[in-house]
Order: C-alpha cells, then sequence, then structure tokens
C-alpha cells in the first residue's frame, strides 16, 4: 500500500511524466549536473534537499534511500577522480533518463504524404490487437476510427518489422494521401487538427508561455516537468502539418532557456 500511495504522489507531483522516486531522483540530478562533468556530493544533497521539497508528503530518509538506490544500479557512480565523493550520472543513468522524458524534436524529415492505417485481426487475438495499437500510436498514429488510423509518418517498415517480430496475425493495408488531400467532407488540415487534438495542446503551450515568461525564477525541474507534462501528448508533427502560429516550439525555446541557466 505504501509502495502505491508513494507513485501515486510522484505522479501527481510531476503532472504524470514520472511514476518512481528513483527516476524522479535522478531527473532532479540531471537538472544539477552538467553532462560529462563530475560535481560533488553537495550537488546530489542538494538534488535530496529539492526533491524533498516538492515532495513533502515523501520522507526525507526513503528520498535518500532512493539515492542510494540509484548507485547500486549502476546509474550514478562516485567517480573518485579527486575525492571519494565526486559522482557521476553514468551512461546507463543517461539512457534511463531518455527512456522516460519526451524529447522536443527540432527536426522533422517529411515526405509529403499522410499515410492510412487499416488492420484486420481476428478477434481471438485481442491482446496482439491491443499491443499493435499502442505501437501505432507511439510512432504517430492517431485513431481516426475503429482499426482506421492516420500517420504523417511513413510507418511502413516499423509497423511490418513490428507485426513481424511480434507474430501478430492478420492482415494490414498501408495507403498514403497527398497534402491535398481530404477523408470525407473534412479537409486535411481540419482532420488533423481534431484527431490530434492540437486545440488543446496550444491551449497547454499558451499557459506554459503565460505561467513561465523570460526572466522567471522558477525552480528549472518545475519547469520542466510542466513542459515534458504537454510534450509526452504532443504528436510533434511535421512543422508544415501544424497550425500557424502554434505555439509548442515558442514554449520548447523557453522551456531551454528557463533551463539551461542553471548548467
Amino acid at each position: 500500500m505504501r509502495n502505491t500511495q508513494l507513485s501515486i504522489n510522484i505522479r501527481d507531483a510531476t503532472e504524470g511524466v514520472i511514476s518512481t522516486l528513483t527516476d524522479f531522483l535522478l531527473l532532479t540530478l540531471y537538472d544539477l549536473v552538467a553532462i560529462s562533468t563530475v560535481r560533488t556530493m553537495y550537488d546530489a544533497n542538494r538534488a535530496i534537499d529539492d526533491a524533498h521539497r516538492m515532495l513533502d508528503e515523501v520522507n526525507y530518509q526513503t528520498i535518500k534511500k532512493a539515492f542510494s538506490q540509484l548507485s547500486q544500479k549502476g546509474l550514478v557512480k562516485q567517480t573518485g577522480k579527486h575525492s571519494t565523493l565526486e559522482f557521476a550520472i553514468t551512461k546507463a543513468g543517461l539512457k534511463r533518463i531518455e527512456a522516460f522524458i519526451p524529447t522536443y524534436a527540432v527536426n522533422r524529415p517529411w515526405d509529403g504524404h499522410i499515410y492510412l492505417i487499416s488492420y484486420d485481426i481476428p478477434s481471438r487475438y485481442n491482446r496482439a490487437r491491443d499491443t499493435l495499437r499502442q505501437y501505432i500510436r507511439r510512432t504517430g498514429g492517431a485513431l481516426l476510427q475503429e482499426s482506421l488510423w492516420i500517420n504523417p509518418y511513413n510507418p511502413t517498415l516499423l509497423l511490418e518489422k513490428f507485426a513481424s517480430t511480434r507474430g501478430i496475425p492478420g492482415t494490414m493495408l498501408i495507403s498514403k494521401l497527398g497534402q491535398d488531400g481530404a477523408i470525407g467532407d473534412e479537409s486535411l488540415p481540419d482532420l488533423i487538427r481534431r484527431v490530434y487534438r492540437l486545440d488543446n495542446l496550444s491551449d497547454q503551450y499558451t499557459n506554459f508561455l503565460s505561467a513561465y515568461q523570460s526572466h522567471s525564477t522558477a525552480p528549472p525541474l518545475r519547469v520542466r516537468l510542466d513542459f515534458m507534462a504537454i510534450l509526452k501528448n504532443d504528436p510533434q508533427l511535421p512543422f508544415p502539418l501544424e497550425p500557424k502560429d502554434f505555439p509548442s516550439k515558442k514554449a520548447w525555446e523557453r522551456h531551454q532557456c528557463l533551463t539551461q541557466k542553471m548548467l
């Protein structure tokens, strides 16, 4: 029960971005330690203090124990180059961070087509169907209607490999539309705006910009978490498909400005 409640507390504090205390502490350390540099245990203690302030319902000793677990898992290490108290985030630690931190794609190559994905999987393979749906969504797809998805990025090779390695049965069809295509009476821009809920995302990014002005003194970790909470739901469409004046890039630049100050 305690672990379940702790996970709920962390998810609430991080807007659902992070679910474990060790991941939260690792991200806190990441915000205090520049990549490829070595810092002292003062930084580790500061990370523990910052985590405790944000998670005031979590016992201080529990957070210190989580830091010890990071070391035991090989996600941070004592370097011993100058002092036995010095540490660094390991390559495994950085890889772990990349696994749960959504990343803003500055470059989004696009072939100019929109892809429609349909499949026919026998009902007795419900688990395989669910697995395929999750993968299509992770590759940038959005559901149009039952068993019909839209994706601005060519999913052909990825889906063929995924279906083959997972042994997913049934038939899968992929067709493409040009930029001027339409589905029914709805234009492609309107369709994309609707299925990807871009108006809602635009409002969230606008609220982020309003909350964090360029001169904000908000803690970098708080800024990062609030931005990631929006970014994890952003399909990061090719820039030509985003609505005019879509504020995601401006929000990203503001995020960079405020979170890089401490590095």
